[in-house]
């Protein structure tokens, strides 16, 4: 499992209160999810592409991370990875990116290769996040971004197991924030910031809204002052959808978490190719 941060907003801004600063910031967060971190700022909200930070150590020992955190935007997509399948590297670091979208995931979806079909393309590490982000790129339609992340889900849902499809999805006008599983999401906005995050930055703030499960908000940051949400896979796929904690060496840290995620994620492989 992982942890996300998002944002929009109507004028130009940074999250450092909330990865730094805050009561439950960004970094402290880290500390349990130490597999690395990464950051895709949007400063314009064009479809142009994302600055991308991403570093394959744990933000809260990481003395770049505090140069990040002033990074100014009006999209952010943030991410502190807890590794469950694929080792510590930058090429399993979220987000990942192609062009001007960006995705972050919080979750484990355990036959990702199943994703891996024909015309998806290979990805650069060996994570299932990075896998169903190829997955809903392949069909992804600019004109139907809802109807792609709708399809992309219910693809999910059908090919295999997973603790958690919680995800962030920008395509650089909009962010897109999406909570099934056993992980939370949750939303609040000051009317000119809305931050979507899947912990509180402060557990004792009552502006925070908390997300349903198969709800996708949409996020525009022309409009931050609620969240458009609706029903994604519906209840007849949630209904089909097989959900399990795989909680399994969830007492690792470190390098050895790392190695035993890569192992999985290897021993998962090949197993899909026989």
């Amino acid at each position: 499992m992982c942890r996300i941060l998002g944002a929009v907003a109507r004028e130009r801004t940074s999250l450092r209160h909330e990865l730094l600063e805050a009561p439950n910031p960004f970094v402290r967060q880290s500390e349990s999810h130490d597999s690395g971190w990464g950051t895709a700022v949007y400063a314009r909200t064009d479809g142009a592409d994302p600055e991308l930070v991403r570093f394959a150590k744990a933000a809260f020992e990481d003395p770049r991370f505090e140069g990040a955190v002033d990074a100014r935007g009006r999209i952010f997509n943030c991410h502190v990875r807890r590794a469950t399948l694929g080792g510590l590297g930058l090429e399993n670091t979220h987000p990942f990116t192609l062009g001007p979208y960006s995705f972050s995931h919080n979750g484990t979806i355990i036959k990702f290769p199943r994703f891996l079909e024909r015309g998806v393309m290979s990805p650069g590490g060996d994570t299932d996040s990075e896998a169903m982000f190829n997955f809903l790129m392949r069909d992804f339609d600019d004109g139907h971004p809802v109807r792609s992340l709708r399809a992309a889900v219910r693809g999910a849902i059908e090919r295999t197991p997973f603790s958690g499809l919680n995800f962030l999805f920008s395509d650089g006008t909009k962010l897109y924030a999406y909570r099934l599983g056993i992980f939370g999401l949750h939303w609040r906005s000051d009317g000119d910031r809305l931050l979507v995050a899947s912990e509180k930055s402060d557990p004792d703030d009552t502006s925070w809204h908390t997300v349903a499960q198969d709800v996708l908000l949409v996020c525009d940051p022309e409009s931050p002052e609620e969240p458009h949400a609706l029903r994604l896979a519906g209840d007849e796929w949630v209904e089909r959808a097989e959900i399990d904690a795989f909680e399994e060496a969830k007492e690792l840290r470190g390098e050895a978490r790392g190695a035993y995620a890569a192992a999985r994620a290897k021993r998962l492989a090949a197993a899909a190719s026989e």
